[in-house]
């Protein structure tokens, strides 16, 4: 984590934060990081973060959020208990053009498909539906903010208002604007988020962030990003026969696409984003994603994180 207040675990960087009045509503993300890889960009490794702005938004189910989402009553622990499984899906979004209005038009099919995917799991949580929507424009403020700078943002979902944010200049920049894979991993990887806002994943994850600081923060952050990444994995699998990420691969081409994250310290760098992807990839239900009682080697850094304290890495 990369705090950018003093104000201590009730910061701007605690999504659980009670909003601020109207029109005066400061920003609050859970910060995590992305880098895309050179060969992607056919230039200098560049280093896009990606935030997860965080609002007021409350989740969907009637499972009340513990106090961490490693606790044996959390809603995470009971997400993973349930074992419940992804719908298959036939998913054939138009050709990935660019320009603005072609990546809307390809963000909202493909989200038609991950609502329709997800549907199962959220039967089985008792989730009401409601369902994602996506904002490709240059936007400078969000029902849960201000967005952060372009050179600290490629990506960021609101649980406020349920809203994925992906600037369209922001992703053409990092990776040109018809990487359908880029781009199906990326909004793959926002919905994971949503998926925790409605189950109340996320706002453990806040309560569990405003109870911990340095390593330890940073290491609850790790774990709610790769388990997005391993919903992202999920998906891909239950769309795995169908057109997605293009003519020339697939959803296992989205899926490699995670070797090109890193950002180490918010994300757990490309090796353990590539390992996540697969593991949902591969994995039968919602129980595969359980990173929150993964081991420390495979969430990274240095510290084994377990209801807001750190100690020493086992060996």
């Amino acid at each position: 984590m990369d705090p950018d207040d003093s104000t201590g675990p009730a910061g701007a960087d605690h999504p659980e934060r009670a909003p601020a009045p109207a029109g005066r509503r400061r920003p609050r993300w859970l910060p995590v990081a992305i880098a895309v890889a050179a060969s992607l960009l056919m230039l200098a490794t560049v280093v896009v973060v990606s935030d997860v702005v965080s609002g007021d938004g409350d989740t969907a189910s009637g499972i009340t959020p513990a106090a961490d989402p490693s606790a044996p009553d959390s809603a995470a622990t009971a997400l993973r208990d349930s074992e419940a499984q992804l719908a298959t899906v036939d998913c054939e979004p138009g050709e990935l053009r660019p320009g603005r209005d072609a990546a809307r038009a390809y963000y909202r099919e493909v989200l038609d498909c991950l609502d329709r995917a997800w549907q199962p799991v959220y039967d089985r949580m008792g989730v009401r539906p409601q369902p994602a929507s996506v904002d490709v424009a240059d936007v400078r403020t969000t029902e849960c903010g201000e967005l952060p700078p372009a050179d600290r943002a490629l990506g960021l979902y609101c649980d406020a208002d349920h809203t994925i944010h992906l600037p369209y200049s922001r992703l053409t920049t990092a990776v040109g604007g018809t990487d359908e894979p880029a781009f199906l991993a990326t909004l793959a990887h926002e919905y994971g988020h949503h998926v925790q806002a409605l189950t109340g994943v996320f706002t453990e994850t806040g309560n569990a962030m405003s109870d911990a600081d340095g390593a330890a923060e940073s290491e609850v952050g790790r774990r709610f990003e790769l388990q997005a990444t391993c919903f992202a994995g999920l998906f891909l699998d239950a769309a795995r026969d169908t057109g997605l990420a293009g003519p020339s691969g697939g959803p296992e081409v989205a899926v490699q696409d995670f070797a090109n994250w890193s950002g180490g310290e918010s994300h757990g760098g490309a090796r353990l984003q590539q390992q996540w992807a697969t593991t949902g990839f591969t994995g039968d239900s919602v129980a595969a994603c359980d990173t929150w009682s993964a081991r420390a080697a495979d969430i990274g850094g240095a510290g084994e994180w377990s209801g807001g304290s750190s100690s020493p890495a086992s060996p």
